[in-house]
């Protein structure tokens, strides 16, 4: 005798709890796109340094961004070039799990993503191994995001914070794998240098936060 009424909020129910639908409906991680671009579409300088783009505001909001999600992917170029910590030491919550892309195992040992600190994952065609905080998985680069999200779901990991660098964001993109999008977009200008990801196409079921940012 009891009335039951449903679809009470049902958009701000999903949107709420969009990391488990996805991870439940499409078998894989929610997927949040991040980069800085400069006013005229460059997320780096030609030598890759994409330093002066983004402020002290915006890097703290990212971080606050990275305590919300449970890993954080960059590909080798980023890893190499800008040597990142992937952490929260800007905000105050948990540290994400860190993933990189590494075909080739090339990446030096002394990187900040390998000193163990965090639980890491490193994707690669050469081996699998697990030693503390750090594990090695070997995957078939001929179709890397998707081998990827589908290890990351079998991990029960529902959210990935991919943070760059340019390719990598744009595979994700070509391949239609990715939920939302946020872009800080600064007044800087580099005149050239290496060219920002570009969403040709979005639907319904993407969102993208588009974060205008005056330096």
């Amino acid at each position: 005798g009891i009335d039951v009424i449903t679809g009470v909020l049902e958009n701000e129910g999903r949107w709420l709890n969009r990391r488990f639908f996805t991870s439940i409906e499409k078998k894989r991680p929610y997927i949040i796109l991040k980069w800085a671009q400069t006013k005229d579409s460059f997320v780096a300088r030609e030598n890759f340094d994409s330093k002066w783009i983004s402020n002290s505001i915006s890097r703290k909001i990212v971080h606050k961004y990275r305590t919300e999600e449970d890993a954080i992917l960059v590909g080798y170029k980023t890893a190499l070039h800008d040597n990142p910590k992937l952490n929260c030491r800007n905000w105050k919550g948990n540290n994400p799990i860190r993933i990189v892309l590494d075909k080739s195992l090339a990446l030096p040992n002394d990187l900040h993503l390998f000193d163990k600190t965090i639980p890491t994952i490193c994707f690669n065609s050469i081996k699998n191994e697990k030693l503390q905080n750090l594990e090695f998985i070997k995957i078939d680069f001929s179709n890397t995001e998707s081998e990827i999200l589908n290890i990351l779901h079998t991990k029960n990991i529902q959210s990935v914070f991919i943070e760059g660098g340019g390719n990598t964001l744009q595979n994700f993109i070509n391949k239609n794998l990715w939920d939302e999008a946020r872009i800080f977009i600064s007044e800087t200008t580099f005149e050239n240098g290496i060219k920002a990801p570009v969403i040709s196409q979005v639907t319904e079921k993407h969102q993208i936060e588009d974060n205008i940012l005056v330096l």
